[in-house]
């Protein structure tokens, strides 16, 4: 990464926000969890990128935001489920839900995982967790080439599917108004009609 803030640092402070707002909107009306999150987490910055990033230190600085909205979605989520505050059932609703307020455009498969891309938390830029299979304008399929998610889960001792499985409801959320799918086949995930 450069020196200097560029389009990719904000196109991934981006990414970091919106984990972060549906983080938030888990624990919204669960104080003790909310309380949880931020003791054991610490809390993801949300000012506007200039005014809060470590210039010297660009890289490491939007590392250190990915690890904290990482381990503070996986430890909300462990901690409503270990309350039983909420069914994993009743969270794949609400993560549908927010996914559906943040809702896909485009008009093809090629366009709407784009969208995905500039939307989903998959690490830094540098690590390329996907890897492009087929693209057309009705189907697009990748492989994902390493799990950067799964460990921030297990290390609380949740299975890291669970983090896969609202990840398929965030996604029907954010396709349900377009004509696209989302389905997973053994190691490919698709987009198509």
């Amino acid at each position: 990464m450069s020196a200097f803030l560029g389009p990719i640092h904000y196109w991934l402070y981006k990414k970091i926000q919106l984990q972060e707002e549906l983080t938030r909107e888990l624990v919204s009306e669960d104080k003790e969890a909310r309380e949880a999150v931020d003791a054991a987490c610490g809390t993801v910055e949300t000012r506007a990128l200039e005014e809060v990033i470590d210039t010297a230190n660009i890289h490491g600085w939007l590392q250190n935001q990915i690890i904290i909205a990482e381990s503070r979605y996986a430890k909300a989520v462990t901690v409503l489920l270990q309350r039983e505050s909420v069914s994993l059932e009743q969270l794949e609703t609400r993560v549908c839900n927010f996914g559906k307020k943040h809702g896909l455009t485009g008009k093809s498969a090629a366009m709407l995982y784009k969208e995905l891309q500039d939307l989903l938390l998959d690490g830094m830029p540098c690590d390329h967790v996907n890897m492009l299979v087929e693209q057309t304008e009705e189907k697009v399929s990748w492989k994902r080439t390493a799990d950067l998610h799964a460990p921030y889960w297990e290390k609380l001792g949740t299975d890291g599917a669970v983090y896969y499985q609202l990840r398929r409801a965030l996604l029907k959320g954010m396709l349900s108004s377009s004509a696209f799918s989302y389905y997973q086949e053994e190691e490919l995930s698709y987009i198509t009609k």
